[in-house]
């Protein structure tokens, strides 16, 4: 059976965790969760305030309703162009990885980010010394993972993130070959902003079952065995036939079905994370999922 959970904030804010996981758990128990403390719990202290007694009683909160961290989110922009800011954005990845005990996980995720502060599509991203200084951050969270005993989690996003393709995620991979760095996988983010292609180049609104399983199958077979959780959302192609990635699972032309008979058969059995999910149509996204 999959093991099927939620992105914390995608229910809303709260004031405290027993209150967060007492919304979760009246959708499923037990769960998992992306925990990016500070965007679901507002009042949260920043990271450099971080006490293991705070982090360890956000799990026992969370523990008291079944609810458990699967991945902690500390996403950051590890090329950042300030270098001041640079420095902030890593350390804080680091204090995450440090407290990754009190948390009760060891996984913490970040996209790869881009040369612009915000993250968003620059060329120049893509340019040798860009990748350098990007395995340059790597190496110095690996460092942290190693030290703290937890795992640096990295996802890719197509074309606007330093790490936009499978190809570049599994030169990433050749490059750290260590188990303190792994995947999180998110097929919308890597699908083209285009859309998936058929074998002859073409892209439809609806891409075939044929497609889909190609495209699956490029990364699993680049980095199955290094994905630590899936992040399942969905997409649609607008009228000018540019990705809509942000709508949730089973309201869109991602083959879930496929996808995950995939996994089964390459027996990957790691957290599948929903994202951009709706409360108040939770219930239906989840029989959904689970009749795969």
């Amino acid at each position: 059976m999959l093991q099927i959970g939620f992105r914390a904030h995608d229910f809303g804010k709260f004031a405290t965790a027993d209150e967060l996981a007492a919304t979760v758990e009246t959708f499923q128990k037990p769960a998992g969760i992306q925990l990016a403390l500070k965007k679901v719990i507002p009042s949260a202290p920043d990271a450099s305030e971080y006490t293991s007694e705070y982090i360890d009683g956000i799990r026992q909160s969370l523990a008291a309703h079944g609810v458990h961290v699967a991945v902690i989110g500390s996403y950051i922009n590890p090329i950042h162009p300030d270098p001041e800011q640079l420095e902030a954005h890593l350390k804080r990845f680091e204090t995450h990885l440090r407290f990754n005990k009190e948390f009760g996980c060891r996984v913490v995720g970040t996209e790869t980010g881009s040369t612009n502060a915000d993250c968003s599509y620059n060329p120049d991203t893509f340019e040798p010394a860009v990748f350098d200084a990007f395995c340059r951050s790597i190496e110095r969270l690996l460092n942290a993972a190693q030290k703290y005993d937890g795992i640096v989690a990295v996802e890719a996003v197509a074309r606007q993130h330093t790490i936009c393709s499978v190809p570049r995620m599994a030169r990433l991979l050749d490059k750290f070959d260590t188990p303190y760095l792994r995947v999180i996988y998110d097929p919308v983010n890597l699908a083209p902003w285009t859309g998936i292609p058929e074998q002859d180049g073409s892209v439809r609104k609806h891409p075939t079952q044929e497609a889909q399983r190609s495209f699956f199958r490029e990364a699993l077979d680049a980095f199955g065995n290094r994905i630590v959780a899936i992040h399942a959302k969905d997409y649609v192609l607008d009228a000018k036939g540019w990705k809509i990635g942000d709508i949730p699972l089973g309201t869109g032309v991602m083959d879930w079905k496929s996808l995950v008979q995939e996994l089964q058969e390459r027996h990957i059995d790691v957290p599948v994370l929903l994202e951009n999910l709706n409360p108040a149509t939770l219930p239906q996204t989840l029989d959904y999922l689970y009749q795969f």
